[in-house]
């Protein structure tokens, strides 16, 4: 009778594996609820100090046609580097100083002054990056605003530079509307003023 005793014994924790087994892999198929992971977005934004060859780079990444001319850099402080280029038949330059601070003193960047004679019609800044975009006339007293093709050229390049840069300033012969920034009741955006064919 032991004997038979055993074998039940055994087939019975046979069984019970079978059966735990059996539950266990009724668990490991994907509940119909289960939800797909995120995708995290990556920030675009520069960390301070940035490098004006990042910010050329990316730049162009986003579709705009640059053609770079020349690059400088500082032999000593600021600014640190400065590239001088072409987008849509205007000069495009820009330049990175060591801080915010060096370039709001150094290029004396100030948001209450237009741009004066030999200036260019448009100039942003963001993080520690200047940009001065459109020619430098020596003749007028004011820089020239632009006209409807280079005014859309401005703010693509605007809105390549937001998620780079920003929040962004400006100096620039008429405001122009910046990401987030309504432009002022009293300086419409550039688009409102400037005339097609000036």
């Amino acid at each position: 009778m032991r004997r038979s005793n055993r074998g039940l014994r055994a087939v019975t924790a046979l069984v019970a594996v079978v059966l735990v087994a059996g539950c266990g892999s009724g668990t490991a198929t994907p509940s119909a609820s289960a939800q797909p992971t995120p995708l995290v977005t990556p920030d675009p934004h520069l960390a301070a100090p940035a490098h004006v060859d990042d910010v050329f780079r990316l730049v162009g990444a986003r579709g705009l046609k640059i053609i770079p001319n020349t690059a400088s850099e500082g032999t000593r402080g600021d600014p640190v580097k400065r590239i001088t280029a072409t987008y849509n038949d205007w000069p495009l330059v820009l330049t990175e100083f060591s801080s915010a601070n060096a370039l709001r003193n150094v290029a004396k960047f100030d948001t209450s002054q237009r741009p004066q004679r030999g200036e260019a019609p448009y100039i942003v800044a963001g993080l520690n990056i200047l940009v001065e975009y459109g020619p430098r006339n020596t003749n007028d007293l004011q820089p020239q605003p632009a006209d409807e093709a280079h005014q859309k050229a401005l703010m693509n390049l605007v809105a390549a530079l937001d998620p780079l840069l920003g929040p962004l300033a400006q100096r620039s012969v008429i405001t122009i509307a910046l990401p987030g920034t309504p432009a002022p009741a009293s300086q419409p955006p550039a688009a409102a003023q400037a005339s097609p064919g000036s």
